[in-house]
């Protein structure tokens, strides 16, 4: 082990697989205290003791932890152990989960052309966020502010943590502040230099003037884990539910030094890049050049994977070229539609255009070889059970290889806090702060929702029953309502939702096929056997041999850990191009020309 640094930076991660790209910023900006500064990654599967004893251990004189939602409680348990145990560590605690003040003149987003345009303001420089906000007709809203009378965050438990054990929180972008304090902290060793503030809030940094973290990705670290990059910061639509609605620019990397370092991260191994952009086709030009760079490079590195963040109504004709210039199993897209009710996006400030949405989305299914994962949010100020039911059939219908429902979260920071009066919103107080119930839709449908959005997720997303699941809802007249009553069927068989063995979730899908939806049994077992031998098993649950009327398939072998769901779509695909017909109601949109 080498010996202590007075400069510690650890990140505790949702998983070993994630590697931390905020703590490698901090790392490569350290400049002077670079080789004084140690980074250590945990993981929340570690119990705060664990996590505290090894921190302890390296005997640190500054302590700098990134709180996030998915590591808030840990953290809470974590720092009263470091303080009794290190009462002289200087604690400094940074990220979404100590949120800024939200900035009042923060009232628009840009309005983004649909036709590719010249490149914006120069590269390594700022997108100002214009502060009006337009609805895709173009008719002009007025701005919304934000409720005085509500806190941004539902819960106190991280704020009475900080309040009582760090030294010092940093507001925003700590990748230039942190540095400055670590300066400032080892130039008074009995305490907090002369001018030190116990909360820093540094504005956003010129991005021509932030070291890029890529080279702090150990060979290890992109051999077995997710590597994270950005080519921008800020976003420029100012959705409530989003802790980037307060940005009030969109920043982008100076693209000759991006580039360079992607040319270094591909000749060390690393094959697979998710982009952390907001939106990545914010600047079409920017996104082509960048999508071109890794084109022309597929040739000397097979097995390049990419993974983007997409507006879902900006793709126009020279990007839409591009993207289905890509090879098969390159490209995974993340489109946000999160609601088709016009009254809750105007609500929410999301101006988006259905048509135009659907339009690309049939484009991108059929014309490009891209993954695509699409989000919906549940319990939207505004939006109903059955209005939800509508866009979910609405998303299935457009047929996208993917659709993850989340519940709303009330994150720090976000002005969704503005709707609590008017739409009675309820929020859970402990983290993830879901909501619970809002004027519109009641409690208890929001857990069936949870619920609904569990199953889906282990039943449908998993790619496990690609070939019963679309028996759930086979001619039925909504695929919302289908699934509906197969997630209340197993809440009624399962008392817990997580830990169902896969075998058993298998039997469960045979009962309800055959005694629920009346399917025949060995057509229900066919299915099920197909799918689950595809995942890669190579037994025969007990419930399905009965029933099975010819030997079932060999198991998929050799499947990755990595990119797992993806590589089960792609395989059933090559072999059969199609999936049993969804039914899905007669479609609402109709492509913009």
């Amino acid at each position: 082990m080498p010996p202590p640094a007075p400069i510690l930076i650890a990140a505790i991660n949702a998983r070993h697989s994630h590697a931390s790209m905020g703590a490698r910023c901090l790392l490569a900006n350290m400049g002077e205290w670079r080789e004084q500064t140690e980074l250590l990654e945990f993981t929340i599967q570690q119990t705060a003791a664990e996590i505290a004893e090894a921190l302890a251990d390296r005997n640190p004189r500054i302590l700098g932890l990134g709180v996030y939602i998915w590591n808030v409680s840990r953290v809470r348990e974590v720092i009263p152990l470091l303080r009794e145990t290190q009462p002289e560590l200087k604690i400094v605690l940074g990220g979404p989960e100590i949120p800024a003040p939200q900035n009042p003149a923060r009232q628009g987003c840009l309005a983004l052309p649909e036709t590719s345009q010249p490149d914006l303001p120069g590269v390594g420089r700022t997108l100002r966020v214009s502060r009006e906000f337009n609805s895709p007709d173009g008719a002009p809203r007025r701005p919304y502010p934000t409720h005085p009378d509500h806190p941004v965050h539902p819960g106190h438990s991280v704020k009475k943590a900080v309040q009582d054990y760090a030294d010092v929180l940093i507001l925003g972008e700590g990748d230039l502040a942190f540095p400055a304090l670590c300066r400032d902290l080892l130039s008074a060793p009995h305490g907090l230099a002369a001018g030190v503030n116990q909360v820093r809030h540094p504005p956003p940094p010129d991005l021509s003037q932030v070291h890029l973290p890529y080279d702090e990705y150990t060979d290890t670290d992109l051999a077995h884990r997710i590597l994270y990059v950005e080519s921008s910061r800020g976003c420029p639509m100012r959705c409530d539910y989003c802790v980037s609605a307060n940005d009030t620019s969109v920043r982008f990397f100076p693209m000759p030094s991006l580039l360079a370092a992607f040319d270094r991260l591909l000749a060390r191994g690393a094959r697979s890049f998710k982009f952390c952009d907001r939106s990545f086709n914010l600047n079409v030009p920017r996104a082509i050049e960048i999508l071109s760079f890794f084109l022309d490079h597929l040739d000397h590195y097979p097995g390049l994977f990419l993974h983007f963040e997409m507006l879902p109504d900006r793709f126009p004709d020279d990007l839409r070229d591009i993207l289905a210039r890509f090879p098969p199993r390159s490209l995974q897209l993340e489109i946000g539609i999160q609601s088709f009710n016009p009254r809750v996006l105007d609500t929410i400030r999301r101006p988006q255009h259905p048509g135009r949405i659907a339009d690309n989305l049939r484009f991108l299914r059929e014309q490009t070889p891209a993954f695509l994962h699409t989000d919906l949010i549940a319990g939207l100020p505004g939006e109903t059970p059955a209005s939800f039911a509508e866009g979910f059939d609405r998303l299935v219908a457009l047929d996208p290889h993917e659709i993850q429902l989340g519940i709303l979260k009330k994150l720090p920071g976000a002005p969704i806090a503005r709707h609590d009066d008017a739409f009675a919103m309820r929020y859970n107080t402990a983290p993830p702060y879901d909501v619970l119930s809002t004027r519109d839709w009641p409690a208890a449908h929001l857990l069936r929702t949870a619920r609904f959005a569990h199953y889906w997720d282990a039943i449908v997303s998993s790619n496990r029953f690609l070939a019963a699941a679309p028996l759930i809802w086979q001619d039925q007249p909504s695929v919302f309502a289908a699934f509906m009553a197969l997630a209340d069927w197993m809440g009624a068989r399962f008392p817990h939702e997580h830990g169902i063995p896969l075998s058993a979730l298998v039997e469960a899908m045979l009962d309800f096929l055959t005694h629920v939806r009346g399917i025949p049994p060995n057509t229900a077992a066919d299915a099920l056997i197909r799918g689950y031998r595809h995942a890669g098993a190579r037994d025969i649950p007990p419930a399905l041999a009965p029933h099975l009327p010819a030997p079932p398939p060999p198991p998929t072998r050799g499947l990755p850990r990595p990119l797992r769901r993806q590589f089960l779509r792609w395989t059933w695909e090559d072999v059969r191009p199609t999936i049993p017909e969804t039914n899905p109601s007669p479609s609402h949109d109709s492509p913009v020309t």
